[in-house]
């Protein structure tokens, strides 16, 4: 089987936030849609992590059903802009250290 790590671009029925660390919403949506969602439906999808558990998806399942990725770039955009998610508890630790690979002074 073909299978595709995505990080935190694609989750299952989900994607990362862009509401920090430089996101950029319109950005997030062409990279799924024209590298990704490129992939033949039945490619395997490994995604960073999942609060639900899950482990694995598949291209065309997602592209048929994530909340998010199936609207127009410009509600998903609208979508992410207006999640109002609360800030993540490391983050100001968590960035330096990223913008670094890794290095925590």
């Amino acid at each position: 089987a073909v299978l595709v790590f995505t990080g935190d671009a694609l989750l299952i029925s989900g994607c990362g936030r862009t509401d920090f660390q430089d996101g950029d919403a319109g950005l997030l949506y062409s990279s799924v849609h024209s590298k990704l969602f490129t992939l033949p439906d039945d490619t395997l999808v490994y995604p960073a992590h999942d609060y639900k558990g899950r482990t694995c998806s598949s291209i065309g399942e997602e592209k048929a059903h994530n909340p998010r990725l199936t609207h127009s770039k410009e509600e998903f955009v609208d979508i992410m802009n207006n999640l109002h998610l609360p800030y993540p508890k490391e983050i100001d630790r968590a960035v330096p250290v990223n913008l670094r690979c890794g290095a925590d002074p």
